[in-house]
């Protein structure tokens, strides 16, 4: 399986800045077995696509999407908009949409499946609190997030699911979760899925880690079993750090 890096940029970066990016990043040397992807602010989406032309890395994705493909949703961008518009990838039920807009796993749910449905590989955030981390809940809280959030969602087809482990008190804190704390997670999550779809299909779906992953660390998690990835946060805003990134993460 080929590793993959996402870039999430969060609420950084409009057209102008964007474009910027996308354009240095293609100078980048990159490993030729990597995938690459940078989940980028709808506004901006175009002026990315625009930089990218007819590069095929990165392959653009979005932050998030609606459920229902068209209605009275004001501010909303529905999966059919993201298609229509070439996007390949979107996130969602990122825990800071969780912590700050209120998503429930039941609307990530709803999300991912109808992203899925409209051909775009919906990948699904997931991860403890650091209080749930304390008590010891880590693997019921993301288990019992999994199956929420993968209740109507296939394991297969033209739009797999991505699964991110992002452990809530990791992200933005420069205080990483360690390799082998990520795989034990990993390893329950793989057997979660494989539970659900079927050793064969469960065994093909990428588990990414994310949470204070830079150059410096990311061959650890990487190289790691059942990690086949990783989310990358602010590490990823400037376009030279982030190719050192994936070089690193697949070292020549």
């Amino acid at each position: 399986m080929r590793k993959l890096v996402i870039a999430n940029w969060k609420m950084h970066y409009g057209p102008v800045k964007a474009g910027a990016w996308i354009r240095a990043f293609r100078r980048e040397r990159l490993p030729k077995d990597l995938d690459i992807g940078v989940a980028v602010p709808h506004v901006s989406l175009a002026a990315a696509r625009a930089s990218l032309g007819r590069a095929g890395v990165p392959l653009l994705g979005a932050q998030d999407a609606f459920w229902a493909n068209d209605g009275a949703f004001t501010g909303e961008v529905s999966p059919a908009m993201l298609k229509e518009f070439g996007i390949t990838f979107c996130l969602v039920g990122h825990s800071e949409r969780r912590a700050n807009l209120g998503e429930t796993d039941e609307m990530v749910a709803k999300k991912a499946a109808a992203l899925q449905k409209g051909g775009i590989r919906p990948v699904i955030c997931i991860g403890e609190t650091e209080a749930q981390r304390k008590k010891g809940e880590t693997l019921k809280v993301v288990r019992a997030q999994l199956a929420a959030c993968l209740q109507n969602v296939k394991g297969d087809g033209a739009a797999p699911p991505v699964i991110a482990y992002e452990p809530v008190w990791a992200i933005g804190t420069g205080k990483p979760c360690s390799p082998i704390d990520a795989k034990n997670v990993h390893e329950a999550i793989r057997e979660a899925l494989v539970k659900k779809y079927g050793k064969s299909m469960g065994a093909d779906i990428r588990i990414l880690y994310g949470g204070s992953v830079d150059a410096r660390n990311v061959a650890d998690y990487v190289s790691t079993t059942h990690i086949d990835g990783v989310l990358v946060g602010s590490a990823s805003l400037d376009p030279r750090a982030f190719g050192m990134l994936c070089r690193a993460a697949i070292p020549a």
